[in-house]
């Protein structure tokens, strides 16, 4: 997020920064990097504001600052390897793990970000335009990851940096290859209750939602490093609230198995689009109903159906081939906790890690068994970036995961342990 980034910068910073615009002959540049040092805060604010009053003058602008534009660019791309594995997801007839499902793949992603800065006082406001897409060229074989070719994702987004707060809210209009619109949004507010030198305190609240899910609702405690070069951190703890949507299987595979599901039984009992499915992928794939898997052998299943109808029956129209897969609105609840420690050497080389934490118990679900999961998920990451110029190079590696505890009755349905391995590389332009 945008505003987070302005944030995160000390008084420091931003005054060196914009003492290195001056060298360079960059006035605008320089003026609003100034602005922004002033309403940062910080042992420098005299000196600047004299170095303001000076620019102010020469230009023949008011001492209070009518206020500054400036125009920022930010691009971004590169390239993940992928490799996804569940860990178990391979069941026999009573339920026992038989083995797991590894896949691997790539994403070639790209990002533009224009942004239009307004500083005046101690105020400053950000509307950025921003547009990020990915392509999965090497899918075919990733049925339990990801089954859209691509996905692009414009958006807007609007951040306001002050003193001790920062507010950044945005939209985005998420479109896949699967010809599905799935506009999202959210909201971050982060209020700064103490600050010393290059230390802050504070709280910190976010919001996201996405039509088809999921929903997430944050509240935290914050903790800042920012300096120049050396050590830098920003570490979150607090409680979180996720809502998605979640396949109820147990409800499905009983209509099936009684032959009740979507208008009547097989003609052959045995035979059913779960069962095709299970005998394909497994019982975890099919039971995750974001990637289609199960869908698809619905819909081949009750078109076969409505041929049999048609042979059997020429004088009535086929049956209904129309099948909606059975899910409940999950809500998850449990403490959160998110880290990120970096060292920036003076030669602008930066080494990063991350840490992103989520231990949740259901607190509604599709049913009783459902009320019995736990899950613990998260991720972490290392990246090595250098930043010669106006560009930085960068590599750097980021596991996510997913485990969950799981009541007896779902165990046959659900993988415990789902792991997403990234190699990643790309080069970043700012300026």
């Amino acid at each position: 997020m945008l505003g987070s980034v302005l944030y995160a910068q000390s008084q420091v910073d931003l005054y060196t920064q914009a003492m290195k615009a001056e060298e360079a002959g960059n006035v605008t540049e320089s003026v609003s990097l100034f602005e922004q040092a002033l309403a940062a805060g910080g042992e420098y604010s005299d000196e600047i504001r004299e170095i303001l009053a000076q620019y102010y003058e020469a230009l023949g602008l008011a001492e209070d600052g009518s206020g500054s534009f400036s125009f920022r660019l930010q691009s971004d791309v590169g390239y993940y390897g992928l490799r996804y594995t569940e860990f178990g997801a391979k069941k026999d007839s009573a339920g026992n793990s038989d083995g797991d499902i590894t896949e691997n793949g790539g994403d070639i992603f790209a990002s533009l970000n224009l942004y239009l800065d307004y500083t005046r006082g101690n105020w400053s406001h950000s509307l950025g335009i921003t547009f990020v897409s990915d392509w999965f060229y090497d899918n075919k074989d990733m049925p339990a990851l990801d089954t859209n070719d691509w996905n692009i994702a414009p958006g807007l987004e609007y951040s306001l940096v002050g003193r001790n707060i920062l507010l950044d809210v945005g939209v985005d209009f998420n479109i896949s290859s699967d010809k599905v619109f799935r506009p999202a949004g959210y909201a971050w507010i982060e209020y700064d209750i103490y600050k010393y030198e290059t230390l802050r305190v504070g709280v910190a609240a976010l919001g996201y939602y996405r039509k088809d899910g999921p929903a997430t609702a944050s509240l935290m405690g914050s903790l800042h490093r920012t300096a120049e070069t050396g050590f830098n951190f920003s570490v979150y703890v607090g409680a979180k609230y996720e809502a998605d949507y979640m396949l109820n299987i147990l409800d499905y595979v009983e209509q099936v198995q009684q032959g009740g599901y979507q208008g009547g039984g097989s003609v052959i009992p045995d035979d059913n689009p779960w069962a095709r499915c299970v005998a394909d992928h497994g019982d975890s794939v099919c039971a995750n109903q974001y990637n289609g898997v199960l869908q698809t052998y619905i819909e081949e299943y009750w078109a076969e159906q409505g041929d049999i109808w048609n042979s059997q029956n020429p004088w009535t129209n086929p049956q209904d081939t129309t099948a909606v897969l059975p899910t409940y609105w999950t809500r998850w609840v449990g403490p959160s906790v998110r880290a990120n420690v970096s060292y920036l050497f003076k030669t602008n080389i930066a080494l990063e890690v991350s840490l992103n934490m989520f231990y949740a118990l259901v607190v509604d679900g599709a049913s009783s068994e459902y009320e019995k999961m736990q899950k613990f998920s998260g991720s972490w990451g290392f990246k090595f970036s250098w930043k010669p110029w106006w560009f930085s190079l960068y590599a750097g590696i980021e596991q996510t995961f997913l485990d969950y505890n799981l009541p007896e009755e779902l165990s046959n349905y659900f993988t415990e342990r789902n792991l997403l391995t990234s190699i990643k590389a790309g080069v970043k332009v700012e300026f």
